[in-house]
């Protein structure tokens, strides 16, 4: 089965969140994140990663979703996948594929400590 029918058959619905700039009362910049658009994607992986800082532990989700190409995402939104909101750390194309290649599809990297 290609990553094309992975996404078709066993991918959810995802929403992307992008980031949005005000300015507050005393005019310091105030990062806010608004629903951009939902997309389809398959989850290809997810993996918890635990580590120490200092006396705390971090817990860390870390998610690889295969996507539709052309999908509207950025290394600056945020994944909302099953109620848990995961921040996108890089983006990639594989090979050389293009928006005529049937098989043209992004991979996803994204991580999250909610819930972990």
């Amino acid at each position: 089965m290609s990553i094309i029918q992975r996404i078709n058959i066993k991918g959810q619905s995802m929403q992307v969140h992008r980031p949005n700039y005000t300015r507050d009362s005393v005019g310091s910049r105030k990062q806010t994140f608004i629903p951009r658009t939902t997309i389809k994607g398959y989850v290809a992986s997810r993996s918890v990663n635990e580590s120490f800082v200092g006396d705390r532990q971090a817990a860390q989700e870390t998610v690889t979703v295969y996507v539709q190409g052309g999908s509207d995402v950025l290394v600056t939104d945020r994944l909302k996948i099953d109620q848990t909101f995961y921040e996108v750390t890089g983006k990639r194309t594989p090979g050389h594929r293009g928006v005529g290649n049937r098989l043209y599809y992004h991979i996803i990297d994204a991580v999250s400590n909610e819930g972990v």
